[in-house]
């Protein structure tokens, strides 16, 4: 009875080496990136006798503002009657119009090109709603790659060394990311003509893996 015993115990532990084991690790990677693109967002305004004047007038300044060959998006706009509450009654005179623009600016020095080409114009008023930095997509992308890779010689030696330690060849069964995370720069607003920038801050962009071995 001892014998049969010490058979099947044997067998079960050679069983229990045999039987491949999994390994699940997750591992992050951090890194600082600068913000490229810097952003200015403006409101517009004018108003004129008529409907027709006061498009003319946002017409001019989209042709002004294009001159100047700096990328944008927006444009879109509002017109409305300029009217008011007098003793009780309304009343309407002229219309009034809107235009909203958003720059996306290589060099924040450019902003000052285009609030001097606004000052310049006559029959409007211009604010602006925000500035900041940001970090492109393309720049993401490709510091998103250079962290993947990293991340994979990272997971390649954890490999090698869990081998030694657990005495098992191990290798790679799946990988899979998430990411990246990346901290965006300080709102901050702006005034004036030559009109002071956010700080350029170095932003961190992480990229999680989670890694599956199979040890045998």
């Amino acid at each position: 009875m001892r014998f049969r015993f010490l058979l099947l115990s044997l067998w079960t532990l050679s069983f229990a080496q045999d039987n491949p084991l999994r390994v699940f690790v997750n591992l992050t990677q951090s890194a600082q990136i600068a913000p490229d693109i810097y952003i200015l967002t403006l409101t517009i305004s004018t108003e004129a006798d008529n409907e027709i004047k006061a498009l003319s007038l946002l017409g001019r300044i989209d042709r002004e503002l294009s001159q100047l060959g700096l990328p944008y998006s927006g444009g879109g706009y509002w017109v409305d009657r300029k009217c008011f509450m007098e003793k009780n009654t309304q009343k309407c005179e002229g219309f009034r119009a809107q235009a909203f623009y958003q720059f996306r600016l290589k060099d924040a020095k450019d902003q000052d090109l285009i609030l001097q080409k606004l000052a310049q114009m006559e029959g409007i008023s211009f604010s602006i709603q925000g500035t900041q930095w940001i970090v492109s997509a393309d720049a993401q992308e490709a510091k998103k790659q250079e962290l993947m890779f990293s991340l994979l010689d990272r997971a390649t030696a954890f490999t090698t060394e869990i081998s030694k330690k657990l005495k098992r060849e191990c290798q790679i069964e799946s990988i899979s990311y998430d990411g990246p995370l990346l901290y965006l720069p300080t709102y901050a607003e702006v005034k004036g003509i030559s009109a002071p920038q956010p700080t350029k801050d170095l932003q961190t962009i992480t990229v999680f893996m989670r890694l599956s071995l199979v040890c045998k």
